[in-house]
Protein backbone atom coordinates (compact mmCIF):
# COMPACT_ATOMS: atom_id res chain seq x y z
CA UNK A 1 0.00 0.00 0.00
CA UNK A 2 1.18 3.37 -0.90
CA UNK A 3 0.38 6.42 1.18
CA UNK A 4 1.55 9.74 0.27
CA UNK A 5 4.64 8.52 -1.44
CA UNK A 6 5.63 5.82 1.36
CA UNK A 7 5.41 2.21 1.19
CA UNK A 8 2.97 1.32 4.42
CA UNK A 9 4.37 -1.89 4.84
CA UNK A 10 8.45 -0.62 5.07
CA UNK A 11 7.25 2.30 7.85
CA UNK A 12 5.36 0.01 10.12
CA UNK A 13 7.72 -1.51 11.88
CA UNK A 14 9.26 1.83 12.85
CA UNK A 15 5.78 3.02 13.76
CA UNK A 16 5.50 0.02 16.24
CA UNK A 17 8.68 0.89 17.86
CA UNK A 18 8.20 4.30 18.38
CA UNK A 19 4.79 3.25 19.99
CA UNK A 20 5.91 0.87 22.36
CA UNK A 21 9.03 3.35 23.47
CA UNK A 22 6.82 5.73 23.79
CA UNK A 23 4.95 3.66 26.10
CA UNK A 24 7.53 3.35 28.42
CA UNK A 25 8.66 6.53 28.17
CA UNK A 26 5.13 8.19 29.23
CA UNK A 27 4.73 5.42 31.87
CA UNK A 28 7.80 5.88 33.02
CA UNK A 29 9.08 9.49 31.71
CA UNK A 30 12.48 8.42 30.65
CA UNK A 31 14.23 5.20 28.66
CA UNK A 32 12.76 6.05 24.91
CA UNK A 33 15.32 5.90 23.40
CA UNK A 34 17.04 3.13 25.05
CA UNK A 35 14.15 1.55 23.89
CA UNK A 36 13.70 2.36 20.38
CA UNK A 37 17.90 1.95 18.94
CA UNK A 38 17.72 -2.21 20.96
CA UNK A 39 14.63 -2.63 19.35
CA UNK A 40 15.95 -1.23 15.92
CA UNK A 41 19.26 -2.64 16.31
CA UNK A 42 18.11 -6.12 17.34
CA UNK A 43 14.65 -6.59 15.84
CA UNK A 44 15.02 -4.53 12.62
CA UNK A 45 18.75 -4.65 11.85
CA UNK A 46 19.31 -1.95 11.37
CA UNK A 47 22.79 -0.43 11.66
CA UNK A 48 23.45 1.10 15.56
CA UNK A 49 24.21 4.46 14.01
CA UNK A 50 21.66 5.01 11.96
CA UNK A 51 19.22 3.94 14.63
CA UNK A 52 21.06 6.66 17.06
CA UNK A 53 20.64 8.90 13.80
CA UNK A 54 16.73 8.43 13.99
CA UNK A 55 16.40 8.24 17.67
CA UNK A 56 17.90 12.03 17.95
CA UNK A 57 15.68 13.08 15.06
CA UNK A 58 12.67 12.12 16.42
CA UNK A 59 13.86 13.60 19.89
CA UNK A 60 14.72 16.92 18.75
CA UNK A 61 10.58 17.45 17.70
CA UNK A 62 9.44 15.48 20.56
CA UNK A 63 11.55 18.16 22.86
CA UNK A 64 10.62 20.86 20.88
CA UNK A 65 6.85 20.05 21.41
CA UNK A 66 7.31 19.75 25.60
CA UNK A 67 8.60 22.84 25.02
CA UNK A 68 6.45 24.85 23.35
CA UNK A 69 3.66 23.30 25.54
CA UNK A 70 5.27 24.38 28.93
CA UNK A 71 5.79 27.69 27.38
Amino acid sequence: MDIGGFDLGSILPFIGIGFAAQLVDGALGMAFGVISSTLMVGVLGIPPAVASQRVHLVECFTTATSGISHL
